[in-house]
């Protein structure tokens, strides 16, 4: 166990180490802030003598929320693509996986190869946000570059975003497909939120995911029923709720929420 004295100064070599690899650039205002807020964040002492995790193993996973659409019986995709076109879901979409509250920072999108190979190429990588593929192929053709990086699983793309840049460059996190990565973090632990397009109309599918669990997922908003191209859906938003005391528990912190999320619920 270390003492106080010993806390503070290997938190201060972890600002150290920081500061000679950039960050902040100019030791001020509300840089030096965010930077300090997101090392604390990540386990690390606030000169208050708390115990502090391996430097070796100190970022917890990110925690992510899950972007998808799908119809009452949790059908998501037939043959490999999507059975309806929403243009206002797919506008939707790009407006809540791009937008960050910190302009100096981009969201990141984790998706399976094959949600990858289904992007038309002029689309791909979407831009504006770091786009995580995973693939456990060794000969994989994806090129990588700036806003694209491969992970072989989904445990180690959270462990990468919880790491040194990009803990400090990106924001929020979306889980957006396919199939098998929806089944395997729809509702794990690490799921804060699931916006849902909900598919109000019978379409036939042969890709499904489980239904929300409702004992750790509460409704915070539903929108208002729309219709396109003879689909009716509706835009939702669960979020974990991580103590259950009543039935009437009311989530109160909305700050991991993307903020037009928020908006949209006190509308």
């Amino acid at each position: 166990m270390l003492t106080r004295l010993q806390s503070n100064k290997l938190f201060s070599k972890v600002l150290l180490s920081r500061y000679k690899n950039g960050f902040p650039n100019l030791i001020s205002g509300s840089q030096f802030l965010r930077g300090f807020n997101e090392i604390a964040k990540h386990g690390f002492s606030v000169m208050s003598g708390d115990n502090l995790r391996s430097l070796s193993n100190s970022a917890s996973p990110r925690n992510y929320r899950v972007v998808v659409a799908a119809t009452r019986e949790m059908g998501i995709g037939k043959d490999g693509k999507l059975p309806w076109r929403l243009p206002s879901d797919l506008k939707f979409f790009k407006e809540l996986t791009v937008t960050t509250s910190d302009p100096e920072k981009k969201n990141a999108v984790v998706m399976g190869r094959k949600t990858w190979e289904s992007i038309p190429l002029e689309f791909r990588p979407l831009p504006g946000r770091l786009n995580v593929v995973l693939t456990r192929s060794q000969s994989s053709d994806i090129t990588t570059g700036e806003n694209v990086v491969i992970c072989g699983s989904i445990p180690s793309a959270f462990e990468l975003l919880a790491e040194d840049p990009y803990c400090f460059s990106i924001e929020k996190v979306f889980v957006i497909g396919g199939g098998q990565i929806f089944r395997e973090t729809l509702n794990a632990p690490g799921c804060e939120a699931i916006h849902i397009t909900e598919i109000g109309t019978s379409i036939e599918c042969d890709t499904f995911i489980p239904s929300i669990d409702s004992s750790c997922f509460q409704l915070l908003y539903s929108s208002k029923p729309l219709e396109e191209n003879n689909v009716r859906f509706s835009f939702a938003t669960y979020v974990r709720v991580r103590s259950r005391t009543t039935d009437n528990y009311e989530v109160k912190d909305l700050s991991f929420l993307p903020r037009m999320i928020v908006e949209r619920r006190d509308e």
